[in-house]
């Protein structure tokens, strides 16, 4: 039985509508403007409409699709508060802003109604579909603390021989599959919160051991995205830990460890962001262009990081270039490609909403509807498909002539870049208006496939092992990349060959713990 009342939810709403009032008063008093009114009628919709989702009987029951209808919520609820932080206007930069805000609301809507249909929370439509049923089958929805450590571990080894290697070269089947694999080493962090996947487990010194190795190991990659994964993952169990508990936020901690946690995060976002700009000159320094960058000698690279930490005169000097760079008169589209909105690395991941603007601007300067765009759209299908398939089925395809993105196509610029796109932008200049309704029919898929990821007992819900440990992924299935095409891909690719290939894994390690101990038992499963 699912309780209505739920103390950490309402908090978390107060919360929000708190944030938002006042994102709105500042906004309004600071950068008052009819287009920045758009942007803050944009977020008060949004919150209207997600707080009618932001129930705890759509989070127990579709957890994943509720992650990536998050995410959908805070593309459009963060720029206000994200740009007022740090003294910009909502509109910062933006060429189209009534475009961008109607266009985005209307998204939002049609994804809200999505996933709407797509996950019914009343109890007569709760039930078990054959691809559920087929995954019970094999064992997909149970683990036990063995299996999750060896898992971990082969993971961890797995990035840490990426990490040695460095990239990955076209035709390295063998690379890529193990780079699909190194979610796996997130599998321990798990044991934080061991009741999520139905498991008890109290050595969470040794798992927490481990999580500093494994966050050690992912700034040893000089990714900054990589920096924010296993925070991320920690942040999104405790985020339904809390939920599903019902615990009062209030009374989980004294005033002093509250003040003491709220200095901690305050110094760990400060050294993130001196992380975050020492990479940055690594890179400059070692001159990165599309190709260097992949393979270029990821422990030097490492090394230089640290060095450039550790002096201090030249992290002030590159502060202070940053700073006066902030002042610089803002690039307009038709000079060149800028992504430059929201200075925090970790909030223009989710927060960049002038990348909808640009788009947008780049669009209509192409023409909604393009062939080109839709042949490229066509073409990219047929991409997806592994280099040996196409090989055996005589397709002749060469992926290599393909090395750009749709936002490299989208700005005019396919020689390389990988520039980042939005739905929105770049599905109206490859659908045109039809894009609205086909974009709608793939979320409401993909939100399915996101639902069977959860089996659905008499009595209780039990939460794959797979999408718990690469729960960060869900958060980041709505975000500046490449629009549709990246849904698209993960329908038809990504989502079959992240169910096989933990499943390989994990029959193997279950086999060679049964031969070492017969007696051994995959998990407790209770339903």
């Amino acid at each position: 039985m699912i309780k209505s009342e739920n103390h950490s939810i309402r908090q978390i709403n107060l919360i929000l509508k708190v944030i938002l009032v006042i994102g709105i008063i500042g906004e309004l008093i600071f950068f008052p403007s009819i287009p920045n009114f758009f942007g803050c009628v944009m977020a008060v919709i949004s919150y209207m409409v997600f707080s009618y989702f932001f129930k705890v009987v759509y989070i127990k029951l579709f957890p994943f699709a509720f992650l990536m209808y998050l995410s959908m919520f805070m593309y459009r609820f963060l720029p206000l508060i994200a740009t007022l932080a740090e003294g910009k206007p909502i509109t910062y930069g933006f060429e189209r802003p009534y475009q961008t805000f109607i266009g985005e609301t209307i998204l939002f809507l049609i994804s809200s109604i999505a996933f709407y249909f797509a996950c019914n929370p009343h109890k007569a439509t709760i039930k078990n579909n054959l691809i559920q049923k087929t995954l019970d089958k094999f064992k997909f929805y149970e683990i036990n603390p063995p299996i999750i450590w060896a898992m971990g571990l082969i993971g961890f080894v797995i990035k840490a021989y990426n990490l040695s290697k460095g990239g990955v070269e076209y035709g390295d089947v063998s690379g890529k599959f193990l780079i699909g694999l190194e979610y796996l080493m997130f599998a321990p962090i798990c044991l934080l919160f061991p009741d999520l996947i139905r498991l008890k487990y109290k050595k969470t010194k040794l798992v927490w051991v481990y999580t500093i190795l494994v966050i050690t190991l992912n700034v040893a990659s000089n990714k900054r995205h990589l920096i924010i994964t296993p925070f991320g993952t920690m942040g999104l169990l405790f985020f339904l830990h809390v939920i599903f508990k019902n615990i009062n936020i209030t009374k989980l901690t004294s005033p002093l460890k509250f003040i003491v946690g709220g200095f901690l995060i305050l110094i760990s976002l400060n050294f993130l962001s001196n992380l975050s700009t020492a990479m940055l000159h690594t890179r400059d320094v070692m001159l990165y262009d599309a190709e260097q960058r992949n393979n270029a000698d990821k422990i030097k690279a490492f090394e230089q990081t640290i060095e450039t930490l550790q002096n201090e005169s030249l992290m002030n000097r590159l502060k202070e270039k940053k700073n006066k760079k902030e002042y610089k008169p803002l690039t307009n589209y038709h000079q060149n490609w800028s992504e430059e909105y929201v200075d925090n690395f970790m909030l223009a991941r989710y927060a960049n909403m002038r990348i909808t603007d640009e788009t947008l601007y780049l669009a209509e300067k192409k023409g909604y509807g393009n062939k080109q765009m839709l042949d490229f759209f066509q073409t990219s299908l047929i991409g997806l498909l592994p280099s040996p398939i196409l090989k055996l089925f005589g397709i002749p395809f060469n992926k290599s002539l393909y090395e750009f993105s749709r936002g490299d196509l989208l700005s005019g610029r396919s020689l390389g870049g990988y520039r980042v796109t939005s739905h929105l932008g770049d599905g109206l200049a490859t659908f045109g208006y039809w894009y609205l309704i086909i974009q709608a029919v793939v979320f409401f898929i993909v939100f399915k496939f996101l639902n069977t990821f959860i089996y659905y007992g008499k009595k209780t819900v039990i939460y794959a092992p797979l999408a718990i440990m690469s729960i960060f992924n869900f958060l980041g299935m709505f975000r500046n990349a490449n629009g549709i095409s990246g849904n698209i891909s993960y329908l038809l690719r990504g989502y079959l060959q992240d169910i096989i290939t933990y499943l390989i894994i994990f029959f193997i390690v279950k086999m060679l713990f049964m031969i070492a101990n017969p007696r051994l038992t995959v998990t407790t499963k209770n339903i």
